[in-house]
């Protein structure tokens, strides 16, 4: 059993607690012990075994003996218990933007709703905007909420399919018949959510390997089974589909299914008009008999040059003037990992992360970074554990300690609030000793657009601001987006040298590539951030760079790929 899945068992038992109005103190143990699980280095089974469960944070005799239980029988009886006395509806109302544990426990206990359904007719008719603490707009929330919801279903965070897609290759390479393989669709493209996962192969041997693929361990059902295709099901209700092709054509079937469908047909548009056919098959030579002789398809590189183009990265493939600019052979060297020397935007102990500044730096050290910047919340952000001035400055002291005798370096930053009235969350004077200083909006999200616009713009005008954060503040399936005006943002970024972030964690992937793109096209600097809480999270910075390669980030677009000293001197010109 997975940490991932340990984790959300013991985060299920103190979101039923919470529902049923247990301590506070019990709500938080629980959900304590399943943040720790998920910062482990290895298996929580290795602990079981070492008999160290103790040693984890959080974890004391209680729920070290349930989790033991877990690994030994698959279930958890007080967690069994648990639900027996909540009906299952209201564990799915969690799902739901803005319905924590509270809010379903009050609705459950006045109006005996149930499940997601009953929610939403309580809201309509206007049953909940009589509810204490709720109002009109907190009801009109809860039915976008469900809307939003409904929206999302069927599809997954792209960092989630990629991890599925990538087991899925790992275990059919081993199969000795497999030539080659890769991952394509949506995925390939490295968009937002993603709805199948497609995977294309050569192999020599397509119906034996066929056979593999549809008895891996961990699927749910065969949708189909055929000679060249095959689709399953998976345990996480994701849809894998695998397709065998031969090898002449896989370059150009790989094209194909990579789409995107814009691209795909603009691209055979262009095939056309030079005298060819394109399909996954191949390129063609055309003639007045239809398709001749097969010209290329073996790699996508190949059709290209043929087509007298640039090789167009898979992320950028929109048909969003990529092609016009590759006949040209002027597209942009977009931004790849190797260029990458550090992390703007990462949590430690001092507020709600789970590992400290050595761990961090240590951890950005097997990144090949040569600097982080540790951000922590400010101090009105109390439910993150936001630093008071005193502890904050008690962090620079052992930042500037640790950074005398550490290779990889640390930036002492802050992610300050920005207030509902667009001051910051710390004085002046206190901002001008930060080495990166991070501007956020966390709470009043409700705000009308002009209050959000006006306040956003006044914090960006402080002089020791250096970035801000996550700018819509947008939750993929969970929140959506701030009503801002990204072009006033952008062109105030630009007057002010303000850098724009764009954070990484696959829930946020804020800023959207569409708004990257035109922050750079005027001439605004980007920053990239994992928005790290826990170690394992830093490696998001590998899924980030395809990611931002989609708003056509390159290397000088983006401050990450500074050295420590370019970073340094830098941010320091930019406080005036």
């Amino acid at each position: 059993m997975k940490n991932s899945e340990v984790a959300e068992k013991l985060m299920e038992i103190a979101h039923l607690l919470e529902i049923k109005g247990e301590n506070p103190f019990k709500i938080r143990s629980y959900e304590k012990a399943a943040n720790s699980i998920l910062s482990l280095p290895k298996e929580i089974k290795e602990f079981v075994k070492e008999d160290k469960l103790k040693s984890i944070s959080g974890i004391g005799a209680s729920i070290s003996q349930k989790i033991k239980e877990l690994l030994e029988t698959g279930k958890i009886q007080y967690l069994e218990n648990l639900k027996k006395e909540i009906p299952q509806g209201l564990l799915e109302m969690l799902n739901i933007p803005g319905m924590g544990p509270k809010k379903i426990k009050a609705v459950y206990t006045k109006f005996g709703i149930k499940d997601i359904r009953g929610l939403e007719i309580a809201a309509r008719r206007g049953d909940l905007a009589e509810l204490d603490g709720f109002g009109e707009k907190t009801a009109q929330n809860i039915l976008r909420g469900i809307e939003l919801l409904t929206r999302q279903s069927g599809r997954m965070l792209s960092v989630t399919a990629k991890k599925i897609a990538e087991d899925f290759v790992e275990f059919l390479r081993k199969e000795k018949t497999c030539k080659k393989i890769e991952v394509c669709g949506s995925l390939r493209r490295a968009c937002e959510t993603i709805g199948d996962i497609d995977i294309l192969a050569v192999s020599s041997k397509p119906q034996e390997f066929m056979e593999r693929f549809i008895k891996k361990d961990g699927i749910k059902k065969v949708i189909a089974k055929g000679e060249t295709k095959s689709s399953v099901l998976t345990e996480d209700e994701a849809q894998v589909d695998l397709r065998v092709v031969e090898e002449k054509s896989f370059g150009a079937a790989v094209m194909y299914f990579t789409g995107s469908k814009k691209h795909n047909i603009h691209l055979r548009e262009i095939a056309v008009k030079k005298g060819f056919t394109l399909n996954e098959y191949g390129l063609f030579k055309k003639t007045k008999k239809g398709t001749g002789s097969f010209l290329a398809g073996k790699t996508e590189e190949e059709i290209y040059k043929k087509l007298k183009m640039q090789y167009i990265p898979p992320e950028i493939r929109e048909d969003t003037g990529e092609i016009e600019l590759a006949l040209q052979r002027k597209l942009p060297e977009l931004v790849e990992r190797k260029d990458i020397k550090g992390d703007t935007h990462i949590h430690s102990t001092y507020s709600d992360g789970n590992a400290r500044i050595p761990e961090i730096a240590q951890k950005a050290k097997s990144l090949g970074y040569e600097w982080v910047g540790i951000c922590d919340h400010s101090r009105s952000l109390k439910v993150a554990r936001g630093l008071s001035i005193e502890e904050l400055l008690k962090k620079k002291k052992e930042i500037e300690n640790f950074n005398k005798k550490s290779d990889v370096k640390v930036l002492f930053g802050a992610e300050v609030d920005i207030l509902p009235d667009g001051t910051l969350d710390y004085p002046d004077e206190i901002l001008r000793q930060l080495d990166i200083c991070i501007i956020a909006v966390h709470t009043a999200f409700n705000q009308p657009e002009d209050v959000l616009n006006k306040r956003i713009l006044m914090a960006m005008e402080n002089p020791y601001v250096h970035i801000l954060a996550h700018p819509s503040c947008r939750l993929i399936g969970k929140r959506e987006p701030l009503s801002i005006d990204y072009e006033k943002i952008i062109k105030k970024a630009k007057e002010r040298g303000v850098i724009l972030e764009v954070n990484v964690f696959p829930d946020r992937l804020d800023l959207k590539d569409i708004y990257i793109k035109f922050a750079i096209q005027n001439g605004v600097l980007i920053s990239m951030g994992t928005d790290a809480h826990a170690l394992y999270q830093m490696d998001n910075i590998d899924y980030g760079i395809k990611y931002i390669r989609r708003g056509w980030v390159k290397k000088s677009d983006i401050i990450n790929t500074m050295t420590y000293d370019e970073v340094k001197k830098f941010l320091k010109g930019r406080n005036r």
